[in-house]
């Protein structure tokens, strides 16, 4: 026993060397740290010498522009070969002057002056790019004289300016260069003041501290047992005894304080686990209420108008109609009665997409007798697409396509067009239908209202037939979705993804299940 203690003690031992070996080796990397101090000293000059440079280069490309025009001919000279060298100095000036606002966003210590000095050089070279402009336009156009009046009342004279501040500017930047270099090598030497008298105490107190640790194995020991019982969930594990040492003593118990603090924890993490458990459930069956109340909203929205009566009263119509010879009037009751019939009278929550297009045409001869050749509509098909084996919710395109006649096409006074897309996505899984108008658009603030009540709809639904449409789509599959596209002047587009319901091999290959497309 005794035998087997020894060399655990022998083993923390190593243990304790190998962690006054790391902290030696933490104080070579302290002297790494000041090699590292004096690159960034460097860094810093380097940053200076380059807003230098900078200025520098901008106050010559200054200077040359002044140049070429002090030294043009403006009776006789070479206008082309001015312009050309002008536009060259500017470009440089350009370039510098941002290299200028670049490097000093990025010096440690720029003062106050400098700043106000760049703003001036900055609003005086805008100026003088805009007269240097206005004189190129003179020269080009002939105005010799104008040209020479404006450089010599403006352009020379916003120039000198330019000069000036730029050399102010490059007298400031020196001067804030000389007080960073005068504050970071007093830091420098406090800095390593200061490291050497951590290091001389990191070093003492490393020393201390290894030898009082070494001396005070059988505690650690102890606590290390009881850490590993703790990893295995053990958490009712003996408490540490206190030893007669102080700060081991109060190491222990700290421990012990700790582990009992966990188990506390654990069990509040638990009992928190069943109420999230809970909370969730009451969540589910929330959504699931919702659900439920929606399908009953859409359902009363869509039962609003007594069929009977309505049918009633339109085939009295069309039997008058077809009395007077009204043919045309007759064909459009018809029409009317189909339409009303399958939105208010259809059951089936899956349709034909041919059904679909066929209420679409019918709205639109109904549309087009009031309007005429003022509206359009055209369709667009995927060959890959059966449309009489292809299922969509019922009554889901024709709003969308009422809404693009009556918003977008009938307030603009020349008509416009609609085209109606559907094409098959069958990499997702998804039906891809596209409504675009010519008509006049959305204003941006009603677009982004519409995209964020279609998104969730208020209990008001005063646009019932779009928002009819996206309530039908958040319940039919998470994967459907309604989006809404417009430029004003331009048109809007209406894009639906709907699940995309196609007949199996087995039944393409079943006989009953073929249709005679024509």
């Amino acid at each position: 026993m005794e035998k087997r203690n020894w060399k655990r003690s022998v083993t923390l031992k190593q243990r304790m060397v190998l962690c006054l070996a790391a902290f030696f080796a933490a104080f070579a990397l302290q002297l790494a740290l000041n090699g590292y101090q004096a690159r960034a000293v460097q860094q810093v000059q380097d940053d200076q010498m380059g807003n230098f440079n900078a200025i520098s280069r901008f106050q010559g490309g200054v200077e040359s522009s002044i140049s070429i025009l002090e030294a043009y001919r403006w009776e006789n000279g070479e206008t082309e070969e001015m312009l050309e060298k002008l536009r060259a100095a500017c470009s440089t000036s350009n370039a510098w002057l941002w290299r200028i606002r670049f490097n000093m966003d990025g010096l440690q210590n720029v003062s106050d002056e400098q700043w106000v000095l760049y703003g001036a050089v900055e609003t005086t070279y805008g100026s003088y790019n805009t007269l240097l402009e206005e004189l190129e336009g003179y020269l080009t156009s002939g105005q010799d004289a104008k040209a020479s009046q404006l450089y010599y009342n403006k352009v020379s004279v916003c120039g000198g300016y330019l000069s000036q501040y730029t050399m102010q500017l490059l007298k400031a930047s020196i001067l804030d260069a000389q007080t960073t270099y005068t504050e970071i090598s007093e830091l420098g030497e406090r800095i390593a003041l200061m490291q050497i008298v951590v290091v001389a105490l990191c070093v003492a107190l490393g020393c201390a501290s290894g030898l009082m640790v070494m001396r005070l194995l059988t505690p650690v020991s102890q606590m290390i047992e009881a850490s590993r019982a703790i990893s295995r969930s053990q958490l009712d594990t003996p408490d540490i005894p206190l030893p007669k040492q102080p700060e081991i003593g109060q190491l222990a118990e700290s421990f012990n304080r700790m582990k009992h603090s966990m188990a506390q924890q654990v069990s509040t993490l638990q009992e928190k686990n069943e109420i999230e458990r809970e909370l969730h459930r009451q969540k589910t069956e929330a959504l699931e209420l919702q659900n439920r109340m929606e399908r009953s909203r859409l359902q009363q929205l869509r039962s609003q108008i007594d069929p009977h009566f309505l049918f009633n009263t339109l085939n009295v119509i069309q039997q008058m109609a077809g009395t007077e010879s009204a043919y045309r009037t007759q064909a459009l009751i018809m029409a009317l009665s189909h339409l009303l019939r399958y939105s208010l009278m259809s059951n089936d929550e899956q349709v034909p997409l041919s059904r679909e297009v066929r209420i679409v045409d019918e709205y639109y001869s109904i549309y087009h007798v009031r309007f005429g050749d003022r509206v359009q509509m055209q369709w667009a098909f995927s060959d890959s697409l059966d449309l009489t084996e292809t299922m969509v919710p019922s009554f889901i395109l024709q709003p969308i396509v009422e809404n693009a006649f009556k918003h977008g096409i009938a307030p603009k006074e020349e008509g416009g067009r609609v085209r109606i897309r559907v094409n098959p996505l069958r990499d997702k899984g998804l039906l891809y239908i596209s409504v675009c108008d010519n008509g006049v658009g959305i204003a941006p603030e009603q677009l982004h209202e519409l995209q964020t009540a279609l998104g969730s709809p208020d209990e008001r639904w005063e646009h019932i037939g779009v928002y009819n449409v996206a309530a039908r789509l958040r319940l039919l599959d998470p994967r459907c979705a309604l989006k809404v596209r417009s430029h004003p002047g331009r048109g809007t587009a209406v894009s639906l993804y709907l699940p995309l319901v196609e007949p199996t091999e087995e039944e393409d290959l079943d006989d009953d299940s073929l249709v005679d497309r024509g």
